[in-house]
């Protein structure tokens, strides 16, 4: 599948179906029977649209990356905001839909592992494109020469954002977090 590449309104029923379905199971116990079930389909119907789990498991993964890009995007471009609520926005918006589904589900930790093994060259694709977003909106603030170029400032801010996940951690704090992080790295943007 390619990100440019519409599904088709079966594939996206078949992927909302998938989510909801490794949000349940887990990857590693989710069967393509459980998203099949799910879908409301036969096992059978469900191969004629994707090839196995992996596949559905990738096609979630670009589905969601591609939404967390355009909404990074979207959130920093809002008119009339401040550089700390463009930023609160922006992490907002980077995790799309995903981070709900991962903090509901007790099996949260293993759908990110398995992203992160199954869909590695994906994630890493939509990182650079958030970064390269961040870094844009960076370079359009015209920030001091001191905190470095809007790129590696871009790639200091969301690594320090995504350093808010972590074992144990809560929508809430995670939610917290993202504000702390847009309060400590607005001053510094502004000046």
């Amino acid at each position: 599948m390619n990100a440019h590449d519409p599904l088709s309104g079966k594939q996206a029923e078949i992927l909302d179906a998938a989510m909801q379905a490794f949000a349940a199971h887990g990857y590693r116990r989710c069967a393509m029977d459980d998203i099949a079930r799910q879908a409301g389909m036969s096992r059978s119907a469900l191969y004629l649209h994707y090839r196995n789990k992996e596949d559905i498991f990738r096609h979630l993964v670009e589905r969601f990356m591609s939404e967390a890009v355009t909404g990074i995007e979207a959130a920093l471009a809002r008119p009339g905001l401040t550089v700390e609520a463009a930023l609160a926005a922006g992490f907002a918006a980077k995790d799309g839909a995903l981070i709900e589904m991962i903090f509901a589900s007790p099996h949260g930790d293993e759908l990110m592992e398995a992203g992160f093994t199954i869909a590695a060259d994906l994630i890493r694709a939509a990182e650079a494109r958030k970064i390269a977003a961040l870094a844009a909106w960076v370079a359009n603030l015209n920030p001091p020469e001191d905190i470095g170029p809007p790129e590696a400032v871009a790639r200091t801010i969301l690594t320090a954002a995504m350093g808010l996940k972590f074992p144990g951690q809560t929508l809430e704090g995670y939610r917290q977090g993202q504000q702390h992080l847009a309060s400590l790295f607005a001053p510094a943007l502004a000046r």
